[in-house]
C-alpha cells in the first residue's frame, strides 16, 4: 500500500471553474480520493462541493442562478458592495434552496485549504476549511475579488481574493507542505500567458488601497508572477511531481457568464477531458 502524499489543487477564474466542476465530477463518480486540496477564489467553491461528495453541485448552481441577480453581478454589487451575493450564495442556497452536505462534508478526511491574499502585506495565507459553517469566512475571503468585493476580516488580518498573491500553488504544496504529488485543474489553456492589469484597474486599486503598498504592488506584479509559476509547474510535471489537467482550448467564458450553453459546453468540456485522462489519473494517485 502507498504512503505517499497525493494533494489537488485547484485554480480559481469564476465561471470558468466549470472546467473544474466537469473534472471533479468524474473524479467523485470513479472515487478518486486525495490526501489534501488546495482551492483557490472559484476552486475553493469546488474544492468545497468536492470534500462533500456532491455531484453536480458546482454545475447545477452556476446554470440555475446565472441569471439570478442575487447570486453574482453588477447589480449584486450596486447593493452589496460584492460582485458575488454572498449572503445568498452561503444562506439561502447553502441552507435551503440547494442544501450544502455539512455532515459529509465533516466525515470526509481529506484537508482543505482555501488560499487567500493578507491585504496588509499581499502575501498568500494558506487557511485550513475544517468546518462548512464556522469557516465559511475562509472561503469568502478566498472569492473577493479586488474592488469587486470588501476584504474579508478573519482573526487580526484582512483577506481578498488568492489568486492575487498565489493563483496556483504548486510551490507551496510540494516544497513547503511536504506532499510528494499533485493533480493540478487548471482554467487556462496550457498556453495563455496573462497580461498585467490594465491601468485603469490599477489606477482604482491604487485609489481604494492607497494606504497597503504591498496589496498594490502584487497586483502590479501579479502577471509576472503567474506566468513564471506556469513554467514551475511545467517542471514539476516533466519530473513526475505534477500532473496537469486543463481545458485544450482557450476559455470563452466571461468573468460575469450569462450564456447557459457556453457555461455547460465547459463542463461538459471538464467532463470531456477528466475522463480522457482517468487512467493517468488513478495511476499518478495510486
Amino acid at each position: 500500500m502507498s504512503t505517499s502524499r497525493v494533494a489537488l489543487i485547484l485554480e480559481g477564474g469564476s465561471y470558468r471553474a466549470q472546467f473544474t466542476a466537469g473534472v471533479l465530477d468524474v473524479l467523485l463518480e470513479q472515487n478518486v480520493r486525495f490526501d489534501v486540496c488546495y482551492g483557490v477564489s472559484a476552486g475553493a467553491l469546488c474544492g468545497m462541493n468536492f470534500k462533500s461528495r456532491q455531484i453536480g453541485r458546482p454545475n447545477r448552481l452556476n446554470l440555475a442562478f446565472r441569471d439570478d441577480k442575487r447570486y453574482m453581478g453588477l447589480s449584486t454589487f450596486a447593493k452589496t458592495g460584492s460582485v458575488v451575493g454572498y449572503d445568498f450564495l452561503l444562506n439561502d442556497v447553502q441552507d435551503r434552496i440547494d442544501p450544502f452536505d455539512n455532515d459529509a462534508f465533516r466525515a470526509n478526511p481529506m484537508r482543505l485549504f482555501a488560499v487567500v491574499t493578507d491585504v496588509l502585506f499581499g502575501t498568500a495565507d494558506y487557511l485550513p476549511v475544517d468546518d462548512p459553517v464556522l469557516d465559511l469566512p475562509v472561503v469568502r475571503a478566498s472569492t473577493s475579488l479586488p474592488l469587486m468585493a470588501p476584504p474579508v476580516e478573519i482573526g487580526t488580518h484582512f483577506y481578498l481574493d488568492g489568486g492575487v498573491a498565489d493563483s496556483v500553488p504548486v510551490e507551496q504544496v510540494l516544497d513547503k507542505a511536504g506532499y510528494d504529488r499533485a493533480v493540478v485543474v487548471l482554467t487556462r489553456e496550457r498556453g495563455f500567458v496573462k497580461e498585467p492589469y490594465d491601468a485603469q484597474m490599477l489606477a482604482a486599486a491604487q485609489a481604494r488601497y492607497s494606504k497597503y503598498p504591498y496589496l498594490i504592488d502584487t497586483l502590479k506584479t501579479r502577471h509576472t508572477r503567474y506566468n513564471h509559476q506556469r513554467e514551475h509547474i511545467w517542471c514539476y510535471e516533466k519530473d513526475g511531481r505534477a500532473l496537469v489537467v486543463c481545458p485544450p482550448k482557450p476559455v470563452e467564458v466571461a468573468q460575469l457568464e450569462h450564456n447557459g450553453e457556453k457555461l455547460l459546453e465547459l463542463y461538459i468540456e471538464g467532463r470531456a477531458e477528466g475522463m480522457r485522462m482517468l487512467n493517468q489519473i488513478r495511476e499518478f494517485t495510486a
